[in-house]
Protein backbone atom coordinates (compact mmCIF):
# COMPACT_ATOMS: atom_id res chain seq x y z
CA UNK A 1 0.00 0.00 0.00
CA UNK A 2 1.49 3.62 -1.02
CA UNK A 3 0.80 6.46 1.21
CA UNK A 4 0.08 9.59 0.12
CA UNK A 5 2.28 12.58 0.69
CA UNK A 6 -0.18 14.18 3.18
CA UNK A 7 -0.19 10.84 5.53
CA UNK A 8 2.82 10.72 5.61
CA UNK A 9 3.34 13.94 7.08
CA UNK A 10 0.71 13.67 9.58
CA UNK A 11 2.25 10.46 10.61
CA UNK A 12 5.65 12.24 11.05
CA UNK A 13 4.01 14.75 12.99
CA UNK A 14 2.52 12.33 15.56
CA UNK A 15 5.89 10.93 15.72
CA UNK A 16 7.83 13.42 16.72
CA UNK A 17 4.99 14.76 19.13
CA UNK A 18 5.13 11.44 20.69
CA UNK A 19 8.90 11.65 20.97
CA UNK A 20 8.92 14.83 22.79
CA UNK A 21 6.33 13.92 25.25
CA UNK A 22 8.50 10.66 26.00
CA UNK A 23 11.63 13.22 26.69
CA UNK A 24 8.83 16.00 28.79
CA UNK A 25 8.49 12.68 30.85
CA UNK A 26 12.01 11.34 30.71
CA UNK A 27 13.11 15.08 31.80
CA UNK A 28 10.75 14.80 34.95
CA UNK A 29 11.33 11.88 35.98
CA UNK A 30 15.32 12.39 35.97
CA UNK A 31 14.77 15.77 37.62
CA UNK A 32 12.78 13.95 40.30
CA UNK A 33 15.50 10.98 41.49
CA UNK A 34 18.34 13.67 40.70
CA UNK A 35 17.09 16.64 43.12
CA UNK A 36 20.48 17.34 45.40
CA UNK A 37 20.52 14.71 48.53
CA UNK A 38 22.30 15.62 51.53
CA UNK A 39 22.20 13.58 54.78
CA UNK A 40 20.84 16.92 55.89
CA UNK A 41 21.64 20.75 56.98
CA UNK A 42 24.48 22.08 59.41
CA UNK A 43 23.39 24.52 61.62
CA UNK A 44 24.45 26.30 64.43
CA UNK A 45 23.82 30.09 66.29
CA UNK A 46 24.19 32.96 64.57
CA UNK A 47 21.54 35.91 63.72
CA UNK A 48 18.19 35.73 65.11
CA UNK A 49 18.30 31.62 65.76
CA UNK A 50 20.17 28.86 63.55
CA UNK A 51 22.50 29.53 60.57
CA UNK A 52 22.49 26.09 58.43
CA UNK A 53 23.60 25.21 54.93
CA UNK A 54 23.98 21.86 52.91
CA UNK A 55 26.63 20.10 54.03
CA UNK A 56 29.03 21.45 50.75
CA UNK A 57 28.24 24.93 52.21
CA UNK A 58 25.95 26.53 50.07
CA UNK A 59 22.63 27.68 49.96
CA UNK A 60 23.10 29.15 53.46
CA UNK A 61 20.58 30.77 55.55
CA UNK A 62 18.51 31.54 58.79
CA UNK A 63 16.43 30.12 60.92
CA UNK A 64 14.68 32.56 63.66
CA UNK A 65 14.36 31.24 66.88
CA UNK A 66 13.38 33.54 69.62
CA UNK A 67 15.47 34.19 72.66
CA UNK A 68 18.11 30.92 71.43
CA UNK A 69 20.99 30.89 73.65
CA UNK A 70 23.56 28.05 73.56
CA UNK A 71 22.34 24.87 72.26
CA UNK A 72 19.74 23.38 69.73
CA UNK A 73 18.16 19.86 69.66
CA UNK A 74 16.21 18.18 67.15
CA UNK A 75 13.96 14.98 67.43
CA UNK A 76 14.91 12.29 65.51
CA UNK A 77 11.91 12.81 63.48
CA UNK A 78 12.86 16.14 62.46
CA UNK A 79 9.30 17.11 63.88
CA UNK A 80 10.40 19.44 66.86
CA UNK A 81 13.11 21.96 67.93
CA UNK A 82 14.03 22.57 71.41
CA UNK A 83 16.34 24.92 73.07
CA UNK A 84 17.64 27.05 75.76
CA UNK A 85 16.49 30.31 76.41
CA UNK A 86 19.45 31.31 79.28
CA UNK A 87 16.08 31.26 82.04
CA UNK A 88 14.00 28.01 80.76
CA UNK A 89 14.04 25.60 77.33
CA UNK A 90 11.12 26.21 74.58
CA UNK A 91 9.54 23.85 72.17
CA UNK A 92 8.38 24.15 68.79
CA UNK A 93 7.76 22.77 65.21
CA UNK A 94 10.83 22.27 63.06
CA UNK A 95 9.90 25.97 61.21
CA UNK A 96 10.17 27.62 64.72
CA UNK A 97 6.84 29.28 64.69
CA UNK A 98 4.88 29.72 68.12
CA UNK A 99 7.41 28.21 70.44
CA UNK A 100 5.96 27.27 74.09
CA UNK A 101 7.96 26.95 77.27
CA UNK A 102 9.15 23.69 78.35
CA UNK A 103 7.99 22.54 82.13
CA UNK A 104 11.36 22.89 84.05
CA UNK A 105 12.08 23.07 87.78
CA UNK A 106 13.22 27.17 89.01
CA UNK A 107 16.37 27.72 88.71
CA UNK A 108 19.09 27.08 85.38
CA UNK A 109 17.86 25.43 83.22
CA UNK A 110 20.45 24.60 79.91
CA UNK A 111 21.52 22.44 77.79
CA UNK A 112 18.77 20.49 75.69
CA UNK A 113 18.35 17.39 74.50
CA UNK A 114 15.11 15.66 72.82
CA UNK A 115 14.13 11.86 72.71
CA UNK A 116 13.09 10.40 69.59
CA UNK A 117 9.86 11.48 69.45
CA UNK A 118 10.26 14.80 71.20
CA UNK A 119 7.74 13.84 74.23
CA UNK A 120 11.06 14.25 76.41
CA UNK A 121 13.68 16.21 77.23
CA UNK A 122 17.07 15.55 78.65
CA UNK A 123 18.85 18.97 80.09
CA UNK A 124 21.11 20.63 82.60
CA UNK A 125 19.72 21.73 86.08
CA UNK A 126 20.99 24.07 88.44
CA UNK A 127 18.60 25.32 91.21
CA UNK A 128 21.22 28.42 92.65
CA UNK A 129 22.61 29.04 88.86
CA UNK A 130 25.86 28.52 90.06
CA UNK A 131 27.48 26.51 87.00
CA UNK A 132 27.12 23.42 88.56
CA UNK A 133 24.69 21.14 87.18
CA UNK A 134 23.06 17.39 86.88
CA UNK A 135 21.42 15.91 84.66
CA UNK A 136 17.17 15.91 84.72
CA UNK A 137 14.72 14.28 82.36
CA UNK A 138 11.33 15.40 82.24
CA UNK A 139 8.18 15.55 79.50
CA UNK A 140 8.13 18.52 76.90
CA UNK A 141 4.79 19.46 77.88
CA UNK A 142 3.46 18.57 81.78
CA UNK A 143 5.67 19.05 85.10
CA UNK A 144 7.11 15.57 85.69
CA UNK A 145 10.93 16.03 85.10
CA UNK A 146 13.41 14.15 88.17
CA UNK A 147 16.70 14.59 88.23
CA UNK A 148 19.34 11.34 87.51
CA UNK A 149 22.38 12.02 88.64
CA UNK A 150 23.38 13.86 92.12
CA UNK A 151 26.86 15.46 91.61
CA UNK A 152 26.53 18.86 90.07
CA UNK A 153 29.34 18.02 87.89
CA UNK A 154 27.66 17.27 84.32
CA UNK A 155 27.69 18.47 80.62
CA UNK A 156 27.29 17.96 77.49
CA UNK A 157 23.75 15.75 77.04
CA UNK A 158 23.13 13.44 73.80
CA UNK A 159 20.04 11.73 73.33
CA UNK A 160 20.33 8.49 71.58
CA UNK A 161 18.32 8.19 68.49
CA UNK A 162 16.90 4.97 69.49
CA UNK A 163 16.09 6.41 72.85
CA UNK A 164 17.65 3.91 75.04
CA UNK A 165 20.29 5.71 76.33
CA UNK A 166 21.42 9.13 77.28
CA UNK A 167 24.82 10.23 77.09
CA UNK A 168 26.84 12.59 79.17
CA UNK A 169 29.95 14.35 80.63
CA UNK A 170 30.76 14.23 83.81
CA UNK A 171 33.96 16.14 85.98
CA UNK A 172 34.69 18.08 82.98
CA UNK A 173 38.05 20.14 83.29
CA UNK A 174 39.28 23.47 82.40
CA UNK A 175 42.85 21.99 82.20
CA UNK A 176 42.36 19.33 79.58
CA UNK A 177 38.82 20.71 78.73
CA UNK A 178 36.96 16.78 78.65
CA UNK A 179 35.85 14.86 81.90
CA UNK A 180 33.87 11.28 81.58
CA UNK A 181 31.36 10.61 78.78
CA UNK A 182 29.04 8.23 80.20
CA UNK A 183 25.62 6.46 79.29
CA UNK A 184 22.46 6.08 81.22
CA UNK A 185 18.98 5.00 80.63
CA UNK A 186 16.36 7.79 81.03
CA UNK A 187 14.82 6.29 83.79
CA UNK A 188 18.45 6.55 86.03
CA UNK A 189 19.25 2.44 85.49
CA UNK A 190 22.83 1.09 84.51
CA UNK A 191 25.15 4.10 84.61
CA UNK A 192 28.15 2.99 82.41
CA UNK A 193 31.57 4.62 82.03
CA UNK A 194 31.98 5.28 78.25
CA UNK A 195 35.72 7.03 77.69
CA UNK A 196 37.28 10.33 78.72
CA UNK A 197 36.40 12.96 76.62
CA UNK A 198 33.93 15.72 75.73
CA UNK A 199 30.66 16.58 73.66
CA UNK A 200 29.31 12.97 72.65
CA UNK A 201 26.86 12.91 69.56
CA UNK A 202 25.48 9.73 68.45
CA UNK A 203 25.58 7.82 64.91
CA UNK A 204 21.57 7.16 63.90
CA UNK A 205 21.56 3.74 64.81
CA UNK A 206 23.01 4.08 67.92
CA UNK A 207 26.04 1.75 67.97
CA UNK A 208 28.00 4.39 68.15
CA UNK A 209 29.46 7.58 69.43
CA UNK A 210 32.26 10.44 67.94
CA UNK A 211 33.47 12.69 70.82
CA UNK A 212 36.31 15.02 70.98
CA UNK A 213 39.25 13.80 72.86
CA UNK A 214 42.92 15.18 73.44
CA UNK A 215 42.15 17.91 70.90
CA UNK A 216 40.65 15.56 67.95
CA UNK A 217 37.79 14.06 66.62
CA UNK A 218 36.99 9.74 67.75
CA UNK A 219 35.05 7.31 67.78
CA UNK A 220 33.63 4.49 69.80
CA UNK A 221 31.31 1.44 70.07
CA UNK A 222 28.40 1.77 72.38
CA UNK A 223 30.16 -1.07 74.57
CA UNK A 224 33.21 1.04 74.77
CA UNK A 225 35.52 -1.15 72.27
CA UNK A 226 37.01 -0.12 68.94
CA UNK A 227 38.01 3.42 69.94
CA UNK A 228 39.66 5.73 67.05
CA UNK A 229 40.46 8.63 66.39
CA UNK A 230 38.96 10.23 63.14
CA UNK A 231 40.54 13.86 62.69
CA UNK A 232 43.34 15.21 65.16
CA UNK A 233 42.26 19.05 65.14
CA UNK A 234 38.91 19.27 65.79
CA UNK A 235 35.74 19.79 68.33
CA UNK A 236 31.72 19.93 68.82
CA UNK A 237 30.91 17.06 66.57
CA UNK A 238 27.70 16.08 65.05
CA UNK A 239 26.82 13.18 63.33
CA UNK A 240 24.91 13.10 60.41
CA UNK A 241 21.47 11.74 60.15
CA UNK A 242 22.70 9.24 57.23
CA UNK A 243 25.78 7.67 59.55
CA UNK A 244 28.31 8.71 56.43
CA UNK A 245 29.57 11.36 58.05
CA UNK A 246 30.30 13.97 60.91
CA UNK A 247 30.59 17.51 61.24
CA UNK A 248 32.77 19.57 63.57
CA UNK A 249 34.17 22.82 64.30
CA UNK A 250 37.96 23.65 64.22
CA UNK A 251 39.57 27.18 65.00
CA UNK A 252 41.72 28.57 61.89
CA UNK A 253 45.39 29.12 62.54
CA UNK A 254 45.28 32.88 62.43
CA UNK A 255 48.34 33.80 64.77
CA UNK A 256 46.60 36.26 67.27
CA UNK A 257 45.38 34.54 70.64
CA UNK A 258 42.10 34.42 69.79
CA UNK A 259 41.22 32.94 66.05
CA UNK A 260 37.89 32.54 64.43
CA UNK A 261 36.53 28.88 63.86
CA UNK A 262 34.98 27.14 61.13
CA UNK A 263 32.27 24.33 60.29
CA UNK A 264 34.65 21.09 58.96
CA UNK A 265 32.74 17.51 57.23
CA UNK A 266 34.75 14.42 57.32
CA UNK A 267 33.94 10.92 56.73
CA UNK A 268 32.51 8.66 59.34
CA UNK A 269 35.26 6.32 59.34
CA UNK A 270 37.96 9.31 58.70
CA UNK A 271 39.80 10.39 55.66
CA UNK A 272 40.54 14.17 54.68
CA UNK A 273 38.02 17.12 55.92
CA UNK A 274 36.80 19.48 54.18
CA UNK A 275 35.86 22.83 55.44
CA UNK A 276 32.39 24.14 54.62
CA UNK A 277 30.90 27.47 55.16
CA UNK A 278 31.53 30.61 56.91
CA UNK A 279 33.61 31.78 59.79
CA UNK A 280 32.23 32.50 63.29
CA UNK A 281 33.86 33.59 66.71
CA UNK A 282 33.73 31.41 70.30
CA UNK A 283 32.74 27.84 70.29
CA UNK A 284 29.52 26.87 68.60
CA UNK A 285 27.42 23.43 68.87
CA UNK A 286 26.73 21.72 65.65
CA UNK A 287 23.07 20.20 64.96
CA UNK A 288 22.17 17.86 61.22
CA UNK A 289 18.69 19.27 60.55
CA UNK A 290 16.29 17.10 58.46
CA UNK A 291 16.72 17.11 54.10
CA UNK A 292 13.58 18.93 53.06
CA UNK A 293 13.28 15.71 50.81
CA UNK A 294 14.03 12.85 53.33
Amino acid sequence: MKLGRRTIVLLSGFVLLGLAAAAVVYAVGRDGNDLPRHPGRIAFRGGCGLRHMWDDGSDQRVLCLPSVWAVVSVSWDGEKLAWDTGSGLSIANADGFSPVAIPVPPGANFDPSLSPDADEVAFLHSPRDDGRYDLWVGSTSINNAEQLTNTRDVSSIAWSPAGGRIAYVKGWSEITFEGVIVLIRPNGDDETILARGDAPTWSPDGSRLAFSHKGGIWTIDADGSDSRMIVPDGESPAWSRDGDRIAFTREIRCGKPVCKQRVFVVGATGGQARRVGPTFSGPRSLVWLPDPFE
